[in-house]
């Protein structure tokens, strides 16, 4: 009997032991069942549906604060540097018509200059369905490219027939961040071009081709890859209409400057360079036109003439340009 009871004592005061135990446990350890209760790694308890986490988890570091700040302050500065630009804008057209130079087309012709009373039916197409493989930074200069082929289109003698396809996720968002993309005087739309061209009709423009584009004929769509990778992802482009059994080409760039390096040109340069063939239906004028003039084939090259003893000029990327002749231009 004194056993039991020594034992039933026992009992009693393990439990009083215990039980705060466990209710310090439920206090630091919330139930797995209840779901909308959380406990965050630095040991905060909240509830999901009526508590905010605790402040600690959302705060910058140094370097965020600098950037957020330095964001802010571009913001409130923009309508400013929208106003200096115009004054810029304007001083230049002021300084170039004393000159006597060509201020090109007033708004007055532009606003009649479109691809519907265009003459020219060449149709190309921006093949914009890359954003999974691109960082944020490479989706802006994508953006910027784009401005660039509508701004050289709209100022064009006769425009191109210009679409841009597979509009969808950050490149939207980033086109929608422009403002007035929605006006501009070219074909959008968020389908790929397999479901708005005819296969047949489709010629993938990449480097990487064996097939070289002698001309273009307004019975084809000339596709140029929305694709801003610094060389991460070659042969993408001639991989994919490989794969979709479509006809690709890549420009002639060969036939008038030899790259050391891969020919791989912005989205832009590339669609100015249709746009100037159209014009002078010359592939040479029209890389001459285009290509940055350390690219460029020079005089001494074309008369057959070394450029040094070496027969070597390296251009300011680091890459030297050979001739057909075998001697080498920057």
């Amino acid at each position: 009997m004194a056993s039991e009871t020594s034992n039933d004592c026992m009992t009693e005061n393990t439990k009083d032991s215990v039980v705060p135990a466990v209710q310090m446990t439920d206090e630091l350890y919330v139930d797995s069942s209840a779901a909308s209760t959380v406990l965050d790694i630095n040991g905060h308890v909240y509830n999901e549906t009526s508590e905010a986490k605790p402040q600690e988890e959302f705060k910058l570091s140094k370097r965020q604060q600098k950037l957020l700040l330095k964001r802010q302050q571009w913001l409130e500065n923009k309508a400013d540097r929208r106003v200096l630009q115009k004054m810029k804008r304007k001083q230049k057209r002021r300084e170039k018509l004393e000159c006597g130079k060509d201020t090109g087309p007033s708004r007055k012709k532009l606003k009649s200059n479109t691809m519907k009373n265009s003459l020219c039916k060449i149709r190309v197409a921006i093949d914009c369905s890359f954003d999974d493989l691109m960082a944020d930074k490479d989706i802006n200069k994508l953006g910027q490219q784009l401005q660039f082929c509508y701004s050289s289109n709209r100022r064009a003698k006769e425009p191109l027939q210009l679409y841009l396809t597979s509009i969808n996720g950050k490149t939207k968002d980033r086109l929608d961040r422009v403002g007035d993309y929605r006006g501009w005087d070219i074909q959008t739309d968020s389908k790929s071009y397999r479901e708005i061209f005819v296969k047949n009709e489709i010629v993938y423009l990449t480097s990487d081709s064996p097939n070289v584009l002698q001309s273009l004929t307004p019975d084809k769509v000339y596709v140029i890859g929305g694709l801003v990778d610094h060389n991460h992802h070659k042969s993408l482009c001639y991989n994919l209409a490989v794969e979709n059994e479509m006809s690709h080409a890549q420009l002639p760039i060969g036939d008038y400057i030899q790259l050391s390096s891969r020919k791989v040109l912005t989205v832009n340069h590339v669609f100015e360079i249709l746009l100037r063939y159209t014009e002078t239906e010359s592939w040479k004028e029209a890389f001459f036109q285009v290509i940055p003039k350390r690219k460029q084939i020079t005089d001494s090259c074309a008369a057959g003439t070394n450029a040094s003893a070496s027969n070597e000029i390296v251009s300011g990327d680091g890459v030297a340009y050979v001739c057909n002749d075998g001697n080498k231009a920057s």
